[in-house]
């Protein structure tokens, strides 16, 4: 297999394709973040605060989240429809993607709408295989943390300082190996996996089988694969940093120089314009990023199999 030529093609795929876009954004988004909160003071030390002002206070808030339940139920059941809605969307995005650039290598013609028929048809399939490696992932989490956490814990049931801190030096690289051998080659079989039952007709469970087995064939290969792989999207991620943060600097220094100005309000609008302007860029990137990772799987996966007419790469 030339390498070369997965990247070019898998290059080449994403950008002539780009009804994929739609497809490898939502393919691409895997984490969410959240934040929290502080709280101040500014009557004294909490120890001078009366029990009346604390009760009251918290009768305060009682009250208020009672008066505000029907509010909060609504903004509850939104959140959860908008992510149920999006974790629909990756689903239909993980098959109709793979699907799509298999039948684009092959010299077929796919349409953002076959594409989305197709991640539809696929779409309890794809996520029974979602959950089943969820939980073997989370089965060789527990696998891996309970000896280690054995370990660590029994010795901070000791008084000895220094045994806890040969604990600590023993756990850290231990589970660092465990999750980069462990953790490597599941990431790559749940890659074939997925390609082995959309374009190769697997059930849901024996996909897992034919992923592993695909694997261990070809263990060197599938590595260097997934080294690439991290290498250009490392590679990518960082450029895109670089960029981000240049282009979002020339983008809010408007808001800048408002706010230290003094001009809040039109701080905030040179802000929300620039975060709309900021915004679309980053969602094309995100969603290029996908496709290409998604076609570059797909076309690995197609010239490793055994007898594919895909061994000789054809890109439409």
């Amino acid at each position: 297999m030339n390498y070369g030529d997965l990247i070019r093609d898998s290059f080449r795929i994403t950008w002539r394709n780009r009804y994929l876009w739609f497809f490898g954004f939502f393919a691409y988004l895997g984490t969410s973040g959240g934040g929290g909160g502080g709280s101040g003071n500014t009557g004294g030390d909490f120890d001078e605060q009366s029990s009346v002002e604390i009760a009251s206070t918290s009768a305060t808030t009682v009250q208020s989240a009672f008066q505000n339940v029907g509010l909060i139920i609504v903004l509850i059941v939104v959140a959860v429809l908008i992510f149920l809605i999006l974790f629909a969307i990756y689903v239909v995005s993980q098959g109709g993607l793979t699907d799509s650039v298999a039948a684009v290598e092959r010299g077929q013609r796919r349409s953002f709408f076959s594409t989305w028929g197709a991640g539809a048809r696929l779409f309890w399939r794809v996520l029974g295989q979602i959950l089943l490696f969820f939980a073997i992932v989370l089965g060789l989490l527990l696998i891996v943390a309970i000896p280690i956490g054995a370990l660590v814990g029994g010795a901070f049931l000791t008084d000895s300082t220094a045994f806890q801190v040969v604990a600590i030096v023993i756990a850290i690289p231990i589970a660092i190996v465990a999750l980069l051998v462990i953790f490597i080659p599941v990431a790559i079989i749940r890659q074939f996996a997925r390609r082995t039952m959309v374009v190769g007709g697997d059930s849901v469970v024996a996909s897992v089988g034919s992923g592993y087995r695909m694997f261990r064939r070809n263990m060197g290969r599938s590595l260097l694969v997934w080294l690439i792989q991290f290498g250009i999207m490392l590679g990518a991620a960082i450029a895109f940093i670089i960029a981000l943060l240049i282009v979002g600097f020339i983008l809010f220094l408007p808001t800048i120089l408002l706010a230290i100005a003094g001009s809040t309000t039109a701080a905030i609008v040179a802000g929300i314009i620039a975060a709309v302007i900021l915004l679309p860029v980053l969602i094309v990137v995100s969603a290029i990023l996908g496709t290409f990772n998604h076609s570059y799987w797909t076309l690995a996966y197609l010239r490793m199999t055994p007898g594919s007419p895909e061994a000789t790469p054809r890109v439409v």
